[in-house]
């Protein structure tokens, strides 16, 4: 019987499982889609027992596949989307769904944190931005907004700390997650007090904090049931969605950024150790005690281009994206700026409007496609040129998400960074993460850069054409100086 490594990924869009044997191959997959809520403008929520169903259900459709091929599971390891916020009461009830990032209610405590001077030490430490992403606002939240609610609260956790809590009876936090809140001191791995102080908040709202290659084993036999796992079967706590896309498209070495784009997008880089952006303009998490990821988050990714789709030219993503083929590079100046759903990096403005610039009679719906796509990657670029001004210059950029099923949109990412772009073979790069991390673990691997180089494979790569690079860094100045002019 051959063994095999779990690695499931709980992100916000959906949740996905896939098991690997330890020669690399993929041998069963599932996903389901999450539903979303939106109650009021600019709310933004799940309902994390619905989550917790689907993370059982992929997991016993993977478990079933494997059965059917005689294969047993080494572990399961788990990847999850970053910065939820749930509010339990002292019997661990659930007084709130589970509020995302793109959830943007605590835009007023986001602010005020921004403008106070206690900020200037704070981001030092905690490496987060001031924004209504971060869950520390929207504790504040809760605190100033739901004071009723707030005296109910005993605990706040995110979605994987909830799912781990319904395995295992127990509230543990991987350095990764805990990293996102905007409350762990990332350079000593636990709770700041600075930052407890600012919130008003004992550490005794938070849950204990873990390494990432913490474990758990399975026993309750009503969830081995379910799961299809037998009773002992190890589960480690793992990390972010962030920082296992790095480990999993192999970018750990010094010049190599990821970028990925799926419904939003980011662009990121691992260091040995955190960013000190004076600007306050990159998020730092936690991959282990060793790797740290520096970077930044757009709202503002394939949404726009499914925006695009449904609203203003009707019509399909797949059209789209050949109209902006056809259209000249640079769109004939014309420049769009994706903000429609405010934005985080680079410009961290919750309320930011998106607009197209220079905009004239000769303009036709293939130039609004080309703008629009050149527009995304033009503020993933910013992004890109604030890591390695701060990190390490890129050299190459590894891409990953449900973009890279287009040659074109990443040949366009080459031309408009400037750099080769390599894409990973499998986009389950979070997955794949997550299975590095209980192989080092359970000590199948010595290190992760060892994981990487034995796992990790790619497919094509892409190379700038020289006769579109001034052409597009001359837009991407201009692109700069509207955000600048905002």
């Amino acid at each position: 019987m051959q063994n095999v490594w779990i690695g499931i990924d709980i992100g916000t869009t959906n949740v996905k499982a896939i098991a690997m044997t330890e020669q690399g191959e993929i041998v069963a997959h599932s996903t389901a889609s999450c539903v979303t809520y939106h109650p009021r403008n600019g709310y933004v929520e799940q309902n994390p027992d619905e989550i917790f169903g689907l993370f059982v259900d992929v997991i016993r459709q993977v478990t079933d596949m494997l059965r059917n091929q005689n294969r047993s599971v080494e572990a399961v390891s788990l990847c999850s989307a970053m910065h939820s916020v749930i509010a339990l009461d002292g019997r661990n009830r659930r007084l709130s769904r589970s509020l995302l990032w793109a959830d943007n209610r605590s835009k007023t405590q986001a602010d005020a944190l921004k403008k106070d001077p206690i900020f200037d030490k704070l981001y030092p430490q905690v490496g987060i931005p001031a924004h209504p992403y971060a869950p520390l606002t929207k504790m504040l939240w809760f605190k100033e907004k739901q004071p009723q609610t707030f005296d109910n609260i005993n605990r706040f956790v995110s979605q994987k700390e909830y799912i781990w809590y319904r395995l295992f009876g127990k509230f543990q936090i991987g350095y990764s997650i805990a990293s996102g809140t905007a409350l762990l001191d990332n350079r000593r791995l636990k709770w700041s007090d600075l930052a407890l102080q600012y919130a008003g908040l004992s550490a005794d709202y938070l849950s204990e904090i873990v390494d990432t290659y913490h474990q758990e084993k399975l026993i309750k036999p009503s969830l081995c049931k379910k799961l299809g796992l037998p009773s002992g079967t190890p589960f480690v706590i793992g990390a972010g969605d962030a920082c296992l896309a790095n480990l999993g498209s192999g970018a750990l070495e010094n010049g190599v950024s990821t970028l990925t784009i799926g419904t939003s997008g980011a662009v990121r880089q691992t260091s040995s150790k955190p960013s000190k952006d004076p600007q306050k303009r990159l998020f730092t998490y936690v991959l282990d005690d060793t790797h740290y990821v520096s970077g930044g988050p757009t709202n503002n990714g394939g949404n726009v281009l499914e925006w695009l789709s449904k609203h203003l030219l009707h019509k399909d993503p797949t059209e789209l994206l050949s109209m902006a083929e056809s259209a000249a590079a640079g769109s004939h100046g014309l420049l769009f700026v994706p903000y429609l759903l405010g934005e985080r990096a680079p410009v961290w403005d919750a309320s930011a409007k998106g607009s197209y610039q220079n905009l004239t009679w000769q303009h036709t719906q293939a130039h609004l496609a080309r703008a629009t796509l050149e527009g995304i990657l033009y503020n993933l670029n910013q992004t890109r040129h604030i890591i390695d001004e701060q990190l390490t210059k890129t050299k190459e950029l590894h891409a990953n998400g449900g973009f890279t099923r287009s040659a074109f949109w990443l040949q366009l990412v080459s031309d408009i960074f400037g750099i080769p772009v390599r894409v990973n073979e499998s986009n389950e790069s979070g997955c794949l993460g997550a299975i590095l991390l209980a192989m080092k673990s359970l000590k199948k691997i010595d290190t992760l850069e060892s994981g990487v180089h034995q796992y990790v494979r790619y497919a094509d790569t892409y190379h700038p054409d020289p006769a579109k690079i001034r052409l597009y860094r001359k837009m991407q100045q201009q692109f700069g100086q509207l955000l600048a002019h905002r």
